[in-house]
């Protein structure tokens, strides 16, 4: 009788540390899932997967980031999505914005004394939207601070901002990988980048997401 009771407490002690465990664990599960966004990988374990992927490259308090959450969960439903905090990841290189913007932005037009915005050769919106179509492009007129911080932008003239980082094969490869900023969708097919859907339009562009970017295509105030 007494070998029953102790054979009893052991059972009941042995369930009580695995409730236990459970009741630890469990949290700790639900946090990784939660922050599934926030994995740590190596450029290496990267570019060693096959078949057809992608890698979503993202960071924690990035609005442009969150505007896209629902669209890349949805397609991680359907295809294989790597996610990845690029706040985690080394062995990335930067991006050169200032010459970017000194080669691809292009002077289109100015506002007048009355504060209207005329359009060079007489160009009309519907001109400038084909010419620079709002998926890669922002229209802007420079006001006298992002005069200060962009050289060459001279205030009160508008731009053709070129927003689409122009990255060649070389700069997509394990040893030199550029990241322009985030966030950035990589499409990757047996160790190589095929592909990239650069800020929240592009992205919502490539997943004909009903989702609005966060930025605007005409920016002249």
């Amino acid at each position: 009788m007494r070998k029953k009771i102790m054979s009893g407490i052991i059972v009941l002690f042995v369930l009580i540390l695995i409730g236990g465990g459970a009741f630890f664990l469990l949290p700790k599960v639900r946090e990784e899932t939660a922050s599934s966004r926030n994995v740590k990988y190596t450029l290496e374990q990267l570019y060693s997967q096959n078949g057809h992927f992608y890698v979503y490259f993202n960071r924690e308090d990035c609005p442009y980031c969150d505007n896209v959450k629902t669209d890349i969960e949805e397609l991680a439903g359907n295809e294989k999505v790597i996610m990845v905090d690029t706040e985690l990841l080394k062995g990335t290189q930067n991006y050169d914005w200032d010459a970017h913007e000194a080669k691809y932005d292009v002077e289109i037009g100015e506002k007048t004394d009355g504060g209207e915005i005329e359009f060079y050769d007489g160009k009309t919106e519907k001109d400038i939207k084909q010419l620079y179509p709002p998926l890669n492009y922002k229209i802007l007129w420079v006001n006298k601070r992002y005069a200060e911080l962009h050289e060459g932008k001279e205030f009160g003239k508008v731009y053709a901002v070129y927003t689409h980082p122009v990255l060649e094969k070389d700069d997509l490869k394990k040893d030199n990988l550029i990241i322009p900023a985030v966030p950035i969708l990589v499409e990757f097919n047996d160790h190589e980048v095929i592909n990239y859907f650069f800020d929240d339009k592009e992205i919502i562009g490539h997943l004909n997401s009903n989702t609005k970017p966060l930025d605007s295509y005409w920016n002249l105030d």
